[in-house]
């Protein structure tokens, strides 16, 4: 006897959710402040500890192209902040830590890599028609930390 086929349903976000996820983004990926977020989209904190309270509560629903849009945001922002500690560490001329330095450089590598991968899967229409649900996005990033 066969299976029946399971149907995917497409969860469509409302404008308020879309801009809880987008809330949220500011708040946990770019690390923001309440102050910073509150001015830029005209909110307040109570509005804001409702979005990031509803991110948490459904994290499930959100669309895959925003969860991985906001790792790749996530990726990003380190590779910023590990550019920048190799960057002074590299100029030094006394005490210059080279086991740190090649730390570093590895991570650096290690983050290009995921950065890469995630923006091939990110800009891949044929991979965005698939409904990748949020659990299957999650298994391919671990599966690329492995490799």
């Amino acid at each position: 006897m066969a299976k029946p086929i399971k149907k995917v349903e497409k969860y469509e976000l409302s404008e308020q959710e879309e801009r809880y996820i987008l809330l949220y983004i500011e708040y946990f990926v770019q690390k923001k402040t309440w102050n910073e977020i509150c001015k830029k989209y005209d909110c307040t904190k109570q509005m804001l500890q409702d979005a990031l309270h509803w991110v948490v509560d459904n994290k499930m629903k959100i669309p895959t192209a925003s969860l991985i849009k906001g790792s790749i945001d996530a990726i990003e922002d380190r590779l910023k902040v590990n550019r920048a500690l190799y960057d002074k560490e590299v100029v030094k001329t006394r005490y210059r830590d080279n086991g740190f330095i090649v730390a570093l450089t590895k991570e650096l590598r290690e983050d290009e890599k995921m950065a890469f991968k995630l923006q091939e899967i990110y800009s891949d229409p044929s991979e965005q028609e698939n409904n990748l649900t949020p659990s299957q996005v999650l298994g391919l990033i671990k599966a690329n930390q492995s490799v």
